[in-house]
C-alpha cells in the first residue's frame, strides 16, 4: 500500500537529460520541504507512451508529468488523450519543449491540469503546480460526484437514477417509497429511510431520490415484494408499478418510460 505521506509521481520523459533535471528538481523540493502535504516523493520513470499506459493500469499515482513528444507517440494532443483515458482521474501536467499557447489551450480544454515548459521549470513553482493540480482534480472529481448523489440521503439523484436505469437493459418493477413524516421531522426521516432502503435494495437494484418525499427503486419483482412486506411501520409507503406495461411506449428507453410512468 502506498505511503500517504509520499507523493506518487509518474514521470513520462524520453530525454535522459530532461529526466535528470526533473529528478533533481523533485529532490530539491523534498529537501526544502516544499511539498506541504507530503514528506517525500516517489518517482516512476518511463520513456514510452506504451509503458505509461501500462503503469497507469497497474499502479496508483497522485500526478503524471507527461512529455508529449515520445518515440511511440502518434501526435502531441493524441498522446495526452491516450494517457488521460487511462489515468482515471489522476491529474496530468503536460511538459512541452517550447511555449505554444494554442497547444496549451487545447490541452487545458482536453483536461490537462497544467502545461509546463521544461526549460522554465523551477523547484518552488513546480511543487506548487503539482500541489494545485492535485487539489483541482480532487475538487473536480468531488463536484462531478455531487451531481449524481443526493447530498442529504447519499442515494442517486433523480437524473442519475434515470441515466443508470436507461442502461439497465431488460424490464423490472419500479417502486416509489414515500416518507410520510411531517415537515419538521422530514429530513431526519429521509436519512433514516435511505439507510433502510440501501440495506434492503442491494445490487442489481437501483436506488435514487425522486423528489422531496419519494425514493425510487428499480429492482427485480421478488426483491420488491420482500421489501414491501418489511416496511410496515407507516413511515415508508411503497407503491409498485410495472415499467413494461406503460401503454404505447414499447420502443422508448427504460429511463424515459420510468419518467413518464412516475410523473
Amino acid at each position: 500500500m502506498p505511503d500517504s505521506k509520499t507523493i506518487q509521481l509518474l514521470l513520462v520523459e524520453d530525454s535522459l537529460e530532461d529526466e535528470a533535471l526533473l529528478r533533481e528538481a523533485l529532490i530539491e523540493i523534498e529537501e526544502n520541504r516544499q511539498w506541504c502535504n507530503w514528506r517525500a516523493s516517489s518517482v516512476v520513470p518511463v520513456d514510452r507512451l506504451s509503458e505509461a499506459l501500462d503503469c497507469l493500469q497497474r499502479h496508483s499515482f497522485d500526478a503524471v508529468l507527461l512529455n508529449l513528444s515520445l518515440p511511440d507517440s502518434p501526435a502531441l494532443l493524441d498522446t495526452f488523450v491516450d494517457v488521460s483515458a487511462c489515468a482515471a482521474g489522476v491529474p496530468i501536467l503536460a511538459l512541452t519543449d517550447e511555449p505554444d499557447e494554442n497547444l496549451a489551450n487545447r490541452l487545458l480544454r482536453e483536461g490537462a491540469q497544467d502545461v509546463l515548459v521544461k526549460s522554465e521549470i523551477e523547484c518552488a513553482p513546480l511543487a506548487r503546480a503539482i500541489r494545485y493540480a492535485i487539489e483541482r482534480q480532487r475538487r473536480m472529481t468531488a463536484a462531478r460526484a455531487s451531481a449524481f448523489v443526493d447530498h442529504l440521503t447519499g442515494v442517486l439523484t433523480r437524473d442519475a437514477f434515470l441515466n443508470v436505469a436507461a442502461h439497465c437493459g431488460g424490464g423490472g418493477l419500479l417502486a416509489f417509497a414515500e416518507v410520510t413524516a411531517d415537515r419538521d421531522s422530514l429530513d431526519p426521516q429521509l436519512m433514516d429511510a435511505a439507510g433502510r432502503l440501501r440495506r434492503v435494495f442491494e445490487p442489481p437494484a437501483v436506488l435514487g431520490r425522486w423528489d422531496r418525499r419519494r425514493f425510487c427503486v428499480l429492482a427485480p419483482e421478488p426483491m420488491l415484494n420482500r421489501a414491501a412486506a418489511q416496511f410496515t411501520d407507516g413511515v415508508l409507503r411503497i407503491s409498485i408499478a410495472s415499467v413494461e406495461e406503460l401503454p404505447g411506449c414499447a420502443d422508448l428507453p427504460l429511463g424515459m418510460k420510468i419518467a413518464m410512468l412516475a410523473d
